[in-house]
């Protein structure tokens, strides 16, 4: 894993989130419950910057402003100088790009509530990084090491439930991985060691019932694999040996069961 630089926008600044929701381990995305009425972003505010002489020849001291004269970042210096132009104050909440230095780079909802705290040492992130939603909650807290994800990492969901918990070690996740949902119901774990998943994954959908529960083993599925449709009824029953699909049994939503051929097609590409 690369390390990470200082040019992530903060709309999609974490390493496992995504603007509207959080991607689970079979690349489905799960949304937040929000209706858009309370999008700090939805009266489109401009924001400018204030541009300085950086203390060399190349280098600028930059701070993005509100039409107000507030502060929607606090000030940066940096090699790469900015349109001096308006632009939407959404589509400027990023983490400079080119930043030189050390120090802590803030942002600002237009409520003036804090948006982000982003620590930085010699152009690398190094330290915490905290986000929040629009309302004040926390949205995500992590730790960097020059780069490097380093420590515990967690996700809130706007309510204050916690999202997602997981831990990194040497860059690599490394021990329980959890998700919940919004009101707190589980919505999948699994450990990891070293970087890949091994032992039990389960999955549940919204109404408690298991959609899936597996076996990895060296990051790969080993043994029994089981699907099931919202109800509660069985999807699919798979048998892995070292990722690949040796056996396997599907039915449709009516209980009937599937031909093998269109059983495999379906589970194939999660191999």
């Amino acid at each position: 894993m690369k390390a990470f630089l200082l040019s992530m926008s903060l709309g999609l600044v974490s390493l496992h989130t995504f603007a509207d929701g959080y991607i689970n381990e079979n690349m489905v995305v799960f949304t937040s419950e929000s209706d858009g009425s309370d999008d700090p972003w939805q009266d489109h505010p401009k924001c400018t910057p204030s541009i300085q002489a950086g203390g060399s020849s190349k280098s600028w001291l930059v701070q993005y402003f509100y039409s107000d004269q507030s502060p929607l970042t606090s000030g940066f210096i940096t090699t790469q100088k900015p349109s001096n132009k308006a632009s939407e104050c959404e589509h400027l909440v990023h983490f400079p790009d080119q930043v030189q230095g050390s120090g802590t780079f803030e942002s600002y909802y237009p409520n003036g509530k804090i948006r982000s705290h982003i620590e930085y040492e010699d152009g690398s992130y190094h330290g915490k990084l905290i986000f929040w939603h629009a309302n004040g909650l926390k949205e995500q807290e992590s730790t960097m090491n020059y780069g490097i994800p380093d420590g515990e990492y967690r996700i809130w969901h706007p309510n204050g439930q916690l999202a997602l918990s997981m831990k990194y070690k040497d860059e690599l996740q490394n021990g329980m991985k959890q998700r919940w949902y919004a009101d707190g119901k589980p919505w999948t774990y699994v450990r990891f060691e070293n970087g890949v998943m091994r032992g039990e994954l389960k999955q549940w959908f919204h109404n408690g019932k298991l959609e899936r529960r597996g076996e990895y083993r060296n990051g790969l599925r080993q043994n029994r694999y089981e699907i099931w449709y919202e109800d509660g009824t069985p999807e699919a029953v798979l048998t892995y040996d070292a990722g690949s699909i040796v056996q396997a049994q599907c039915w449709n939503e009516a209980g009937k069961p599937r031909a093998r051929n269109s059983c495999l097609s379906s589970y194939q590409d999660e191999e």
